[in-house]
């Protein structure tokens, strides 16, 4: 029996998603059509992905119109970091400077070496021993410099939630005529915190369709009316010109379904997640500790530090039974390298390569942790014994 505890990674699909899509597929199916087409096929298609449009603004509180679909949050961070900064720069040319934090995800921070190449310089904020993200330090002459700034809603690898809405208001109130824009990555929030784009004080805010329970390669990014995007993405001008080229309809659907159930079961979630996480750190075996205060994180993303530099033999071990976790970002799954992520926490690059991450869903229940919890101590053992050849071998 297996026992995945790996959601962040990615999640199944959530109740009723598969039939959304099955019935985008057989509605397509019998009235084939592309959306831009004038004639039935395409204005029935048309009706499909602009309900869709409309269902997934009304989830995350947005409206239809700012909602433009991807395929997923690495291409939404991608256009509002790149597209959006350049949008900006070429209204104030002094607009150079794109901030980010240490603990974003790689879809995020390794915009950084486009922007660097396009001429934007890149600048991180600071975080506490938490990850929580420390602006009060910035002021006017940072904002104006700007083109963009962007704050992850909930770190995918520590779970740490950041002050997104703090920090806009923040902003706004600091420069209300000459603000940056502002981004959020929500990929992890979604489903746990009330992610609301019209409250939020954002511009810009990314979502991915199989973090939520949507197929890969859904996703969306919702962008504020009256914002310039600069794609070089030429085609038919799809979604406000923003991304070319035929959407998926039934992906678009499916999207829509998924990310109603995560907002319409939000406190369920929480309050099971949270029942959860209590459950397992109650029975962490000695050695292994949290990277991050739990009352800061997402209740459904567990960060450990273990006591080993081997974390790929720990992950083998795990698997062998039947367990399936995390050393963090799965997009860097089978590199064993220290993590940028707590390394940015104060943590030498040793015990940043002790880490495990634990991420719940809707489908975990107790005896997935009380699996994870027997199988922990023999698996870290198998990292320590690696450690002790290691210590041989220098």
């Amino acid at each position: 029996m297996s026992h995945y505890l790996d959601h962040a990674g990615s999640t199944p699909l959530a109740p009723g998603v598969r039939q959304a899509w099955l019935d985008a597929q057989d509605a397509l199916s019998r009235r084939p059509g592309n959306p831009a087409a004038l004639h039935a096929g395409g204005r029935s298609a048309k009706r499909l992905l602009e309900d869709a449009r409309e269902r997934v603004g009304a989830a995350v509180g947005a409206s239809r119109a700012e909602v433009v679909f991807t395929s997923g949050a690495t291409e939404s961070d991608a256009l509002a970091l790149v597209a959006a900064s350049r949008g900006m720069r070429g209204a104030d040319a002094a607009r150079v400077d794109v901030w980010m934090s240490p603990v974003e995800h790689d879809a995020v921070h390794e915009q950084g070496v486009v922007l660097r190449r396009e001429g934007f310089t890149p600048r991180t904020f600071a975080v506490n021993s938490s990850g929580r993200v420390e602006y009060t330090n910035l002021g006017p002459a940072e904002f104006e410099r700007a083109a963009l700034m962007s704050m992850t809603w909930v770190c995918s690898e520590l779970g740490t939630i950041e002050p997104v809405g703090e920090f806009a208001s923040f902003v706004h109130d600091a420069l209300v005529d000459q603000a940056p824009l502002l981004h959020s990555d929500a990929a992890q929030a979604i489903g746990y915190c009330d992610v609301n784009f019209a409250q939020s004080g954002l511009d810009l805010l990314s979502i991915g369709g199989h973090k939520v329970g949507a197929p890969v390669g859904t996703g969306a990014l919702i962008v504020r009316r009256g914002i310039t995007m600069v794609t070089d993405r030429p085609g038919g001008g799809h979604e406000r010109g923003i991304r070319s080229g035929t959407p998926d309809v039934a992906g678009a659907c499916a999207l829509a379904a998924a990310l109603e159930f995560a907002v319409e079961h939000r406190l369920e979630r929480v309050q099971r997640a949270q029942k959860l996480r209590e459950r397992l750190i109650s029975g962490l075996p000695q050695g292994v500790c949290l990277s991050v205060d739990p009352a800061t994180a997402s209740a459904a993303i567990i960060h450990l530090l273990i006591p080993t530099h081997h974390p790929e033999a720990v992950l083998l071990a795990m698997d062998m039974a039947g367990v399936d976790v995390s050393a963090g970002s799965a997009c860097h799954a089978g590199v064993t390298r220290p993590s940028r992520v707590v390394m940015a926490l104060g943590y030498s690059e040793n015990q940043a390569l002790g880490v495990l991450r634990v991420s719940t869903g809707m489908e975990t229940t107790v005896e997935d942790i009380d699996a994870f919890l027997r199988a922990l101590p023999a698996a870290i053992r198998a990292g320590q014994t690696l450690d002790e050849r290691d210590r041989m071998d220098a």
